[in-house]
């Protein structure tokens, strides 16, 4: 049975053949049926529904879409919502035997929706010839390394495709910029850690000195408090290069530094606060923790490093999630 018989039978669209005349029944929109296009979208409408399990109330046939000042209509959009709120995928439809230069300008047309509308795929057809591909925002004129063989189904429609999981992660620029931050600081943080316990001695050597001269000692929190000022202004530093949201989201200058300036406090003063009350926070004490007593301690079990880095890694997740909270907050419209 054909997909329009089927599509007859099941209800979802009717046919009048006198008054030329196709109705979307779901949407209660009307085409004019003799318009070889119109079969080719017809098609393409019915295959969304028992190929790909769409069910009709998250599809729209002939979609308004703004671009610029005009108005234009794409042929199938299917939604995440009922509501229509939520684009997903971008059809584009063209008449049987077309030419490959009209087939690639609805190609064309169809990212040029993709791009005002967020969705996330596109497919070009014209019933012999067909074209799918996954949209990269970032890089909205690739058609060749984003290219696939096939939609998602309805049922991997939230799913955004496991295979290319990681890919989204990464285009994502609120979770790759904290994931940024997060590795960043964590790394800054090993290596001044480690630099920190090759200097032992040469700390404690200073730190005998201050107390000669100036009856004032360093301790191991002061140590960890020069790492975290390092290790948090290389990290937003680096930020400032290499972060992608601002740029993404066309926030302002003015918006961008304030911004900057309040993820530099969330890498510092989580941190911070942890350090001045490590002795509080830690359950099992013995020692006092920035104590050289402690510092010994660890360095018997073969890890003196812990003692920079267990107080961080305490801060971090709860670093991670303000900056990740920051950066949407500050550039929702």
């Amino acid at each position: 049975m054909s997909y329009i018989k089927r599509g007859k039978k099941d209800k979802h669209i009717h046919i009048n053949e006198k008054k030329d005349q196709i109705i979307y029944l779901s949407q209660g929109k009307e085409r004019k049926w003799s318009n070889p296009e119109e079969k080719v979208q017809a098609e393409t409408y019915l295959k969304l529904i028992y190929d790909y399990k769409y069910p009709p109330e998250y599809l729209r046939v002939c979609q308004k879409v703004q671009i610029g000042s005009s108005t234009r209509e794409g042929d199938v959009m299917v939604y995440k919502d009922k509501d229509a709120k939520d684009p997903f995928i971008v059809v584009e439809c063209k008449k049987k035997k077309v030419g490959n230069s009209v087939f690639e300008m609805a190609i064309d047309q169809g990212f040029s929706y993709a791009a005002v509308t967020n969705a996330e795929y596109v497919w070009a057809t014209s019933g012999d010839k067909n074209a799918m591909f996954e949209v990269d925002h970032s890089n909205i004129n690739e058609r060749v390394k984003n290219r696939i063989p096939e939609l998602p189904r309805f049922r991997q429609k939230f799913r955004r495709g496991d295979r290319n999981f990681g890919k989204w992660l990464f285009q994502n620029p609120i979770i790759s910029d904290t994931l940024l931050y997060g590795i960043v600081l964590l790394l800054m943080t090993l290596i001044l850690s480690k630099v920190a316990v090759e200097f032992n001695d040469q700390w404690n050597e200073l730190s005998d000195k201050t107390w000669t001269k100036w009856n004032w000692r360093w301790d191991y929190n002061w140590y960890y408090n020069i790492i975290l000022a390092v290790s948090s202004t290389l990290t937003l530093l680096l930020g400032m290069v290499f972060m992608r949201s601002h740029e993404f989201f066309r926030t302002t200058i003015a918006k961008k530094w304030l911004t900057l300036f309040l993820i530099g406090l969330i890498l510092i003063i989580p941190s911070w606060y942890v350090g001045v009350n490590q002795d509080n926070l830690t359950l099992t004490k013995v020692f006092d923790w920035w104590s050289f007593v402690n510092y010994q301690s660890y360095a018997s079990k073969g890890y003196p490093i812990m003692i920079y880095l267990w107080p961080y890694l305490k801060s971090w997740p709860v670093q991670m999630l303000l900056i990740a909270a920051l950066i949407w907050l500050m550039n929702r419209k």
